[in-house]
This record gives C-alpha cells, structure tokens and sequence, in this order.
C-alpha cells in the first residue's frame, strides 16, 4: 500500500484525462490517462489493461492513494467528493487507433 501524504495546496480542480485502445487481435481494451491538479500534471498512467471508464477510476485511486484526497470517505466516489468539496471535475476519454497513440 502506498503511504498516503496530505498535500499542503487546496485541490480547487481536478482533470483525468483518458486515452483508450481496443486491440482487436485479442479482443482487449487498454487504456493511459493523465491526471492534472489546479491544471498541473501531477501524473500519467501509461498503457494499462482496462476498458470503459477504468482510466477514470485508477486517476480517482491514484489521487486518493497520493494525498490529493485526504478527507474523502471510504464508500465515496470521486464525483460525490468534488461536489462535496466544490472542486471541478472535468474527465474526458478519446478511443484511438492505434496502440502508439495511447
């Protein structure tokens, strides 16, 4: 388990930005996201397996896991947090062609 670090700058925005690829050899999805706090990158999830809006939940997971999310309860999803907590969340996802594109 990562150890969890409470951030000393107010979360005011948070952006997850996915990127998602469907190899159509294996029948996979994989997908990368990029993760932005007060429009800062703050990380990036390289090629990872997951489909629909798994880039959006790793982001959510990674967040909460490196202190950017210190006061959000266990059974509380991102969206709820950040109503909450009156932060903007903007998540958006582009299926790409091509695994290289990810």
């Amino acid at each position: 388990m990562t150890e969890q670090r409470e951030h000393a700058t107010r979360v005011r925005s948070i952006a997850i930005l996915g990127r998602r690829w469907f190899e159509k050899t294996n029948g996979n999805t994989y997908f990368s996201c990029d993760i932005f706090v007060n429009g800062e990158q703050v990380h990036r999830i390289d090629f990872s397996y997951g489909y629909g809006s798994m880039y959006f939940q790793e982001g959510a997971l990674w967040l909460k896991q490196n202190g950017y999310l210190p006061t959000q309860r266990d059974v509380e999803g991102l969206r709820r947090y950040c109503q909450r907590r009156k932060i903007d969340l903007y998540d958006s996802v582009a299926d790409v062609q091509r695994k290289r594109d990810l």
